[in-house]
């Protein structure tokens, strides 16, 4: 983390953050105050696999939810989903974004791929209201991010919650609740220089996700769809079982109550 955070980490009595990544970057960054985890949560009213859903395609859907930037790697994304399949092929790759960055064509940017490859549907800068998130990840049948790193990974553990089965990068702060048992994580092949324009990243290093497994999970969650559904049912039960925002509160006040 930068320096100026370690420094103004360490005048406070402790310190809590959402994830044991976050808990081991701040350590190894110079932070010696005391550093408990308090993970974030889901409202199961909200994500839950009984919320409706609203397909937008009969086809095999992949649904991706991102900021467009370099930390979530969309350009690795959209590469795999090109290699991976053709228009022969019976999917969609539906991207939610939002691009608050004037300087970036995301438009352009898709319009650079291949010709006559497997079509790509893009919500762009749409705002939907959080409580009707869940019916948009109900609408898919994977959710696929590859991002350099999280600091919690909300969208991953709100498809986790719905049920839907997740490909994620295995590494970083969802770590703490994604795993094989319950999805898809996709190997990181190195890691590699933050090259981005956001100053907080400048000498620090982050993950590059393995674009080759990428493509072979992208094909495979397609080809075993009844396996896909069994990991997604678990994702769900682990997510709404422990990962929920009752059970983050129940952490908080029990620490609040050590504190007093």
């Amino acid at each position: 983390v930068p320096a100026d955070w370690v420094q103004l980490c360490n005048a406070l009595d402790e310190v809590w953050v959402p994830s044991t990544f976050n808990a081991q970057t701040f350590q190894a960054s110079g932070v010696t105050r005391p550093i408990h985890v308090m993970p974030l949560g889901v409202n199961p009213d909200y994500f839950n696999p009984q919320i409706r859903e609203f397909r937008a395609s009969p086809r095999y859907t992949f649904l991706s939810v991102f900021e467009w930037g370099e930390r979530k790697a969309p350009e690795i994304l959209l590469r795999a989903y090109a290699r991976a399949f053709s228009a022969q092929d019976d999917v969609l790759l539906i991207l939610k974004v939002f691009n608050r960055d004037p300087g970036v064509d995301v438009k352009a940017q898709l319009a650079a791929l291949p010709a006559g490859g497997a079509p790509v549907a893009l919500l762009y800068n749409q705002e939907i209201p959080a409580h009707q998130l869940g019916s948009l990840y109900r609408s898919a049948d994977c959710f696929v991010l590859p991002a350099r790193g999280e600091g919690w990974g909300m969208p991953i553990l709100e498809a986790m919650a719905c049920g839907i089965p997740v490909i994620a990068t295995d590494w970083s702060a969802q770590t703490d609740f994604m795993n094989e048992t319950n999805a898809y994580p996709l190997r990181v092949e190195k890691l590699v220089p933050a090259k981005a324009k956001c100053p907080y990243y400048t000498g620090f290093r982050w993950a590059e996700a393995d674009e080759e497994h990428l493509v072979h999970l992208l094909q495979h969650v397609y080809t075993h769809q009844a396996e896909a559904r069994e990991k997604g049912a678990r994702a769900a039960e682990d997510a709404l079982s422990r990962w929920t925002w009752r059970h983050a509160a129940q952490k908080i006040k029990a620490r609040l109550l050590e504190l007093a």
